[in-house]
């Protein structure tokens, strides 16, 4: 059993603050009654109403932030039941969570370049990566391009902004940083050596941009890391409603399907079919 499903518990915890985040998101604040294991960014919860009146099926999301032993956050944008039903709470009610869940990334050592790509709320497991590369001296060489749609659309941006690290957006209508894509942005940072191509790429956000930039990696030869957003029936690993074709010569390649829960959400594009 993978070591994130073994260490993971499920408990009531107490929805401590709600607080919009953009024009369609909001931020989650969790007061569990345990304190959760240590985990890695990119390790997710299955998250539900506690008054047991929301969907039946829990929603998986990526931790935000660990803000203390017993407190999580939560970055989540509000597109189907599931999160209207947890929009709707007020602070003090309950959310069942089990957590934590997934592999997560493992956090580069100092001295090897980091770059980090993220469609908006796909940034959400890398406000913690980006606190430990700090933390270990890395700041200079970790970078974090956020794009969106518009600019009320880059999510919380102001807590990645309050790092000490380069930091570039992207929009589609122009209104912050680049206007244009992420691919788009990324290609133009690598021509001008604004980037380190032997940096590891890690991204998460939506699935169009996922698809765009594994193809611009492969085609480019970057190192690079996904976190898929897929959909989930259960978190750990019984239900197979989450299957990934594997790469037969990667890693994974010993069996065609890998389960996004508990070999991911995290994967190496070199060793899946994306």
């Amino acid at each position: 059993m993978p070591a994130a499903v073994a260490s993971a518990r499920s408990q009531l915890a107490r929805l401590d603050a709600l607080t919009a985040c953009g024009p369609d998101a909001f931020l989650l604040d969790l007061e569990l009654e345990q304190a959760p294991p240590d985990f890695a960014p990119g390790a997710f919860a299955m998250l539900s109403p506690g008054h047991g009146g929301g969907p039946v099926i829990a929603r998986p999301f990526s931790v935000y932030d660990r803000l203390d032993e017993r407190r999580l956050r939560f970055l989540i944008q509000v597109l189907g039941r599931g999160t209207r039903h947890l929009c709707a709470l007020v602070p003090g009610d309950a959310v069942q969570i089990t957590v934590p869940l997934g592999n997560g990334f493992e956090v580069a050592p100092a001295g090897e370049p980091v770059v980090m790509v993220a469609g908006g709320v796909g940034s959400a497991p890398f406000l913690m990566y980006a606190q430990r590369r700090i933390a270990a001296g890395a700041a200079a060489d970790t970078h974090f391009l956020f794009g969106a749609r518009s600019a009320d659309r880059l999510y919380d941006q102001d807590a990645f902004a309050a790092l000490d690290m380069p930091m570039h957006t992207a929009t589609d209508d122009g209104s912050s940083g680049y206007h244009g894509n992420l691919v788009q942005l990324l290609t133009d940072l690598l021509e001008r050596a604004q980037l380190p191509a032997e940096a590891r790429f890690c991204a998460c956000g939506p699935e169009g941009l996922l698809h765009a930039f594994a193809t611009f990696a492969r085609a480019r030869g970057l190192r690079a890391e996904l976190s898929l957003e897929t959909y989930m029936g259960c978190g750990f690993g019984v239900c197979n409603a989450c299957p990934i074709p594997t790469e037969p010569s990667g890693p994974l390649g010993h069996w065609p399907w890998a389960r996004t829960c508990v070999d991911g959400p995290v994967f190496a594009l070199s060793s899946i079919r994306f």
